[in-house]
């Protein structure tokens, strides 16, 4: 990995004076969350979050400084949160391949407007950092870098969060509010819903099936690889209107990852493999389906699945090495290792029973 010179990207990170919080982070019970808030704390940084009425806080309960109660679509909690903070860290959205484009729009298009418009309000917001997705270019054959446009095939979570990224940088433009977006690629880590206590549930019940032999390079990041990046990302002068692509430098391909949590949990390893053709198939015959049953559950297959294990996510990271030295300093091992030490803790065993 390369390093960059740039004193802002490497300048002190000591939180302002007095006991006021410094940092806004939303979306802080989920798993990049939760993550993110443990990571500003250590670093010395006095944590405000925003947090649902009766959601649950445990995820950041030792670690946060200050929780204001509300919503990204309710305006006065969104100002109170962000009332004399420096910056605003944007994880707070809706990850699913499956669901009513209402929900999408809402948290993952109108969300992050009212974050930026609220850090404009506020007048002390020094930069809002947006977490976005490389699903924005649309799953492209061969992966691409920043160069490449975002392309819309029509899926929700692609579109909304297109949308969401336009959305950010128009406000920017209409108030002043520095931006900075990043796009990572398959996070993975402990409590990490999609990556890890999902496909470990599949596993434990002999579910979990592979598409092209899961022989494609996933574009894995570690959780602690990501919430670094988005610190240096955040405080760089560089990166200021611009997105960055985010994911580990191993090639590490989707069966490799399997097989290690597999392993670790004491599992049988996946024994089917499905052809693309064939897997797209059954996605857009259950998504059709159960658009016409009006089914709100997760259909057996989606499209965006079968992108996902289908498509090489090799993402090219280069604009982000070079504009804040990102690099990544834990790997796949050792990735993989604290996510079945977790996996082992109680809170692990209580998601992913055995």
């Amino acid at each position: 990995m390369t390093s960059n010179s740039n004193e802002s990207a490497t300048a002190p990170e000591a939180p302002a004076s007095g006991h006021t919080p410094d940092v806004l982070v939303t979306g802080a019970g989920g798993f990049l969350g939760r993550h993110l808030v443990r990571r500003l704390a250590e670093r010395g940084h006095r944590v405000r979050v925003l947090a649902r009425s009766g959601s649950d806080r445990s995820p950041f309960a030792e670690t946060a400084d200050d929780v204001v109660t509300g919503s990204l679509e309710d305006a006065d909690s969104l100002r109170r949160a962000t009332a004399g903070v420096t910056h605003v860290y944007n994880c707070a959205g809706m990850s699913a391949d499956w669901g009513p484009w209402e929900e999408f729009r809402r948290a993952n298009v109108e969300g992050p407007r009212n974050v930026v418009e609220a850090a404009h309000h506020a007048g002390s917001v020094a930069r809002v950092l947006h977490v976005s997705t490389t699903d924005v270019y649309g799953y492209p054959r061969r992966p691409c870098d920043e160069s490449a446009p975002p392309h819309d095939i029509g899926l929700p979570y692609n579109r909304s969060k297109i949308l969401g990224e336009r959305a950010v940088l128009e406000t920017s433009e209409a108030t002043g509010v520095p931006v900075t977006i990043v796009r990572p690629v398959s996070i993975y880590g402990p409590a990490s819903k999609d990556f890890v206590i999902e496909i470990a549930g599949l596993l434990l019940k002999n579910q979990m099936i592979y598409i092209r032999k899961g022989e494609v390079p996933a574009g894995l990041l570690y959780v602690d690889n990501a919430v670094d990046a988005m610190i240096a990302a955040a405080l760089s002068q560089r990166t200021v209107g611009r997105a960055y692509n985010l994911r580990d430098p191993e090639r590490t391909t989707w069966r490799e990852f399997v097989e290690a949590l597999a392993e670790g949990l004491g599992s049988g390893k996946p024994k089917l493999s499905l052809p693309t053709p064939l897997a797209t198939a059954v996605a857009v015959v259950s998504e059709r389906l159960y658009g016409l049953l009006g089914v709100t559950s997760r259909p057996v297959l989606t499209r965006h699945a079968v992108h996902l294990f289908d498509r090489d996510q090799s993402y090219g990271i280069g604009r982000a090495q070079e504009d804040f030295g990102f690099k990544s300093e834990v790997d796949f091992a050792e990735g993989m290792r604290r996510t079945l030490t977790w996996l082992d803790s109680d809170e692990g065993r209580r998601h992913v029973a055995r």
